[in-house]
């Protein structure tokens, strides 16, 4: 077993200088691979058999199959590998997923050629391939889905690109290296004791809207003002008609602190917070994290959202 997984480190590493990692690659006669499927193989013996029963028994049919049988295969090598050939793929960037979900892997065929493209099977191994077609001049979306085992970057390390058509006698590859990594979220889990927040409800922070709480300013009146609002002793010293203005804090805001799941194991932990934080953004209130080595001020939205997870997610 070693010696074949040296061997298989040595061939992949030749591969990897000759498809270096790119964003999009065109599949030429350098980065292109054919070799028999396995029918393709006992075609190749069965061939072989004919050749010799007929070599010693002198019979011509027996030669004109065999022949016709030759000319089969090398049409099969000529077909199979023109059904990839200048097929052009561009990887794009992958959308973030939670652990245990599938992470979808973008990628489009560009099909330059008049011919049509038939079979063109995608995925991370050449057992485990997804086919479809590519009409001429014109390309096709696919998703290629790997399941995340864990969090932080995923990065598989290639994808491969086949054919079996039009015999399904010999099979026609390449591989390629994308450049784009998936964000990976830790897979949330409700904690069994409620994260007590750092902090909450009208402090520093907290959504600050009109009221009648806290004097905030003075502004020229304006008609419909209340009149408790206008400043008499303003008007008294000929400084005109003024209105104070109030403001009150409402709302809630959370700092999500690592001491509150400190206790627990790590992994665990990570996960009890990425759920205290997406109920914190599913309740609209405004919600900070506070990590080891990585402080997330408080705010809101999808955005804030990703930076609280992403932080969870590349966490050491």
């Amino acid at each position: 077993m070693k010696l074949v997984s040296a061997v298989r480190q040595k061939f992949f590493f030749w591969v990897d200088k000759r498809s270096p990692q790119q964003q999009e690659v065109t599949l030429r006669q350098r980065n292109i691979y054919i070799l028999p499927t396995r029918y393709g193989w006992l075609m190749l013996m069965i061939l072989i058999l004919i050749l010799v029963a007929s070599i010693n028994y002198q019979n011509n049919m027996g030669f004109m199959a065999g022949f016709v049988l030759l000319a089969i295969g090398m049409l099969s090598v000529f077909y199979t590998y023109r059904n990839i050939r200048g097929l052009r793929i561009r990887a794009l960037k992958p959308q973030s997923a939670y652990v245990g979900q599938k992470c979808s892997f973008p990628v489009v065929f560009f099909n330059s050629s008049s011919s049509y493209r038939s079979s063109i099977g995608i995925g991370v191994r050449k057992k485990k391939v997804h086919y479809f077609d590519v009409e001429p001049q014109s390309n096709t979306l696919f998703h290629v889905n790997i399941k995340a085992g864990r969090r932080g970057l995923l990065k598989p390390e290639r994808f491969v690109c086949t054919s079996i058509f039009p015999f399904g006698i010999f099979q026609a590859w390449s591989w390629f290296k994308p450049t784009h990594a998936a964000l990976i979220y830790p897979k949330p889990i409700e904690c069994p004791q409620v994260l007590a927040p750092q902090s909450q409800g009208q402090e520093q922070g907290a959504f600050a809207q009109k009221g009648s709480e806290d004097f905030y300013s003075l502004r020229d009146y304006q008609s419909g003002d209340p009149i408790k609002q206008v400043m008499w002793k303003a008007f008294a010293r000929e400084r005109g008609l003024l209105t104070k203005e109030f403001e009150e804090q409402v709302g809630e805001q959370h700092l999500l602190t690592w001491e509150s799941v400190s206790q627990y194991d790590k992994e665990l932990a990570i996960s009890y917070l990425t759920d205290a934080v997406i109920k914190a953004e599913q309740a609209g209130t405004l919600y900070g994290l506070e990590l080891p080595h990585t402080l997330v001020g408080k705010g809101q939205g999808a955005e804030h959202l990703h930076q609280c997870l992403s932080a969870l997610a590349l966490m050491e």
